[in-house]
């Protein structure tokens, strides 16, 4: 099922715009991803559009979020924004904690404690405590942890759909 998202978000990111197709990058699936999730998580207050943060240093081109937002127009009702400020976090949906921001991780989570967003990483090795969903490398494929009872603590709901194609951490 995995290699079905891949290969998903691949074909979109090829098709979508002639400029990408010269070299798919690890940035650009997770792109990919976080839009995606937004399709697949429910919120409490249901907002539209989801606003998806990106904290730190941002890793994603901009031609590929436009490409994506473009090709998933009338399908998911998105925008990334992209705040500078720890306090402005309060007004994401999916935030992505960018590399450059994971000392500060600890910061950030106690700030969101039991807000409801979606906390995105992509930590190597192990789920960092407070995130929701870790991005990471196996064997070569892009997968997904998921740590339930931090979601569950932010009153989030996750697709049994999504569910299944993700690692279940503690």
């Amino acid at each position: 099922m995995i290699k079905k998202i891949t290969v998903w978000a691949l074909l979109l990111i090829f098709t979508a715009g002639a400029g990408l197709a010269d070299e798919v990058t690890e940035y650009d699936l997770k792109a990919a991803y976080l839009l995606n999730f937004a399709d697949y998580v429910e919120w409490p207050n249901s907002p539209k559009p989801i606003t998806i943060c990106v904290y730190g240093d941002n890793p994603f081109k901009a031609t590929t979020i436009a490409t994506l937002l473009e090709a998933k127009a009338g399908q998911i009702d998105a925008d990334f924004k992209y705040p500078r400020q720890l306090e402005q976090l309060t007004a994401c949906n999916i935030l992505y904690l960018a590399p450059s921001e994971q000392e500060n991780f600890g910061k950030t989570i106690a700030l969101l404690r039991n807000a409801p967003v979606l906390v995105v990483t992509d930590v190597q090795g192990r789920s960092p405590p407070g995130a929701m969903i870790n991005l990471i490398t196996e064997s070569n494929r892009l997968r997904f942890e998921i740590n339930i009872s931090t979601v569950l603590a932010a009153k989030l709901k996750i697709s049994s759909k999504m569910l299944k194609l993700a690692k279940i951490v503690p």
